[in-house]
This record gives structure tokens, C-alpha cells and sequence, in this order.
């Protein structure tokens, strides 16, 4: 089994074989092209499942995309398959980065 996992892997792994947190149904996509539209960004990972929302995030200034954006799947088997498949990717000539989106901070 390999151990080396990138960023929480191993404490949300944990988490999950104790029963404390549930596989989100968000997840959390990285280092997308500053030049990635909405609909792109859906496009590129509706075979996974139906999606409830997409949120591509933008700059409050000049409306441009930041890079990263969140997708949320109407179920927790899709969001696992997306992950899974699209991690490590290259869209558009980057590599991008796929994993569970962490849960947000009320306070």
C-alpha cells in the first residue's frame, strides 16, 4: 500500500475508517487555467454524475477566474469517481488537483 499521500490524505483517510466524517459530496478543484469558462468547468466533470453546482471561483475585481472551483455531485459515489479519475490530470495543458472539499468554518 503507498503510504505517501499528499496534504491530509492520511488524516482524512483516518477519519473516514472511524466512521467520524462522511465522504463530502463537494469537491475541491486546482490549479485550473485562468482561461477556464463555467461551462467548461461543468462539462469537464458531468460524466461523473449529476451535478448540483458548480462554482468556478472569480477575482471580486476583474471577474476573471481564479484558478480553482468547487463541484458538487448529488451523490457521494460521484464525487468518490470524480476524484478518483480526474486528479492528476492535465486540462488545458495544466495539472490539476482533484480532492474532497474540507468542510467550512462557521466562525
Amino acid at each position: 500500500m503507498k503510504m505517501a499521500m499528499r496534504g491530509r490524505g492520511l488524516l482524512g483517510l483516518a477519519s473516514r475508517v472511524a466512521g467520524t466524517k462522511a465522504f463530502s459530496t463537494e469537491i475541491f478543484v486546482s490549479r485550473l487555467s485562468f482561461y477556464t469558462t463555467d461551462e467548461e468547468f461543468k462539462n469537464t466533470f458531468s460524466p461523473f454524475g449529476a451535478i448540483e453546482e458548480v462554482r468556478l471561483m472569480r477575482d471580486n475585481q476583474t471577474g476573471r477566474p481564479k484558478g480553482f472551483g468547487f463541484v458538487k455531485y448529488s451523490s457521494q459515489e460521484a464525487a468518490e469517481k470524480a476524484v478518483k479519475a480526474m486528479d492528476g490530470r492535465i486540462i488545458r495543458g495544466r495539472l490539476i488537483f482533484v480532492e474532497t472539499a474540507k468542510e467550512r468554518d462557521s466562525g
